[in-house]
């Protein structure tokens, strides 16, 4: 169904990648996260939004292989360009995390499923809380640059946090929205979430 792949994709993304000279996962992780939206799409219009907004990954894939390259002591010239990828892959990441995020809670509300609701919604806000300390800090202004340094530790607890809290999310949705044989299976996921969709407008209208 998709969820799987999603899971595998953004563990490579977040978590390897987190050791700056294992960054070249991410060349497997985002064409898993981009190939599990793909099967996701169906579902609901967000994850085709998602899906498709996901090819922009591919090019920051490639530069932080190369700049991995570069922590393992291969001199390249593109790592010299980390200052100004690093906003531009600040603003991409939050809006794709904020499409997929967007995409889980827009169907477990649809399904009616309060639980992984209630998951989805939590990781919302540890991603805006967490967001905006990281935008803030990396504002150009002088009175934030003298004191930023209160800024670094809470920004990365919210990024671990919020790893934990996703990965969680994701494999939740695998295992409780897609249930287990389902995965590689699509006819039997399509009709799975038909009932579930079905039942949850039964739910609504009583």
């Amino acid at each position: 169904m998709g969820f799987g792949w999603l899971l595998v994709g953004y563990f490579f993304v977040s978590v390897i990648s987190l050791y700056s000279t294992l960054s070249f996962a991410m060349l497997a992780g985002y064409p898993m996260m981009i190939f599990g939206l793909w099967q996701l799409a169906p579902y609901h219009r967000y994850f085709r939004a998602a899906f498709f907004f996901s090819f922009l990954s591919l090019p920051f894939a490639v530069y932080y292989a190369l700049y991995g390259l570069g922590a393992l002591g291969i001199s390249l010239p593109i790592v010299g360009w980390l200052a100004t990828v690093e906003w531009v892959y600040f603003a991409f990441n939050a809006l794709f995390s904020l499409l997929w995020l967007g995409a889980i809670t827009a169907l477990c509300r649809e399904l009616r499923h309060e639980k992984l609701l209630s998951a989805a919604v939590r990781s919302l806000g540890i991603f805006t809380i967490t967001c905006v300390l990281d935008l803030i800090s990396r504002l150009p202004v002088e009175l934030i640059r003298q004191n930023s340094g209160y800024l670094i530790l809470p920004v990365l607890l919210g990024r671990l946090l919020l790893i934990f809290l996703n990965l969680y999310l994701i494999y939740s949705c695998y295992r409780y929205i897609c249930p287990e044989g389902q995965e590689f299976n699509h006819l039997q996921a399509d009709a799975e979430i038909a009932k579930m969709k079905k039942i949850a407008k039964e739910k609504k209208g009583e």
